[in-house]
């Protein structure tokens, strides 16, 4: 009995061992700079394909094997890239290109932001130029308006009395 549970202990250690060697076979070096280009398609995980934590992943699995199968016919990265967008479309690629209508993607946030300093900083510099306008009794060359000056005359003459 003993020796019994020993081989089915020996096979089930190498049913492990075979079974983990598998994905390490198709996750070369090669394999995972092309796979961190692409994104996982799975829908659960927003990862790249290179770091997609599920095990036997839908999307991420076959990818790999894929990209694994076209490093050994010959293609290079960017014809892989290539091959997979016309086969995926866009949506393949973790972020637009910085091309075309694409680059809208990329410029249109920084040209909001500072569209939105430009217009507080106007709005701000507005604000201070009429809190100093609408001072109570200063003109608008910096003055006072003779009517004041005439009453603080009165009055610094009763003053001194």
């Amino acid at each position: 009995m003993c020796l019994l549970g020993r081989a089915s202990g020996l096979a089930l250690l190498m049913l492990f061992l075979l079974s983990s060697s598998l994905p390490a076979e198709i996750m070369t070096p090669e394999v995972k700079k092309v796979a961190e280009r692409f994104a996982c398609q799975c829908g659960s995980c927003n990862n790249q394909v290179s770091s997609c934590p599920m095990l036997n992943c839908g999307s991420a699995t076959p990818l790999r094997e894929a990209i694994a199968s076209k490093l050994k016919q010959g293609m290079n990265e960017q014809q892989i890239v290539n091959d997979f967008v016309v086969k995926y479309g866009k949506v393949i690629l973790p972020a637009p290109p910085a091309e075309g209508f694409d680059l809208v993607a990329w410029t249109l946030p920084f040209f909001a932001l500072l569209t939105g300093f430009i217009f507080i900083y106007a709005l701000i510099r507005t604000w201070l130029r009429r809190k100093v306008s609408m001072a109570p009794g200063i003109g608008p060359d910096g003055s006072i308006p003779e009517t004041y000056q005439k009453q603080i005359e009165r009055e610094l003459k009763d003053l001194d009395l």
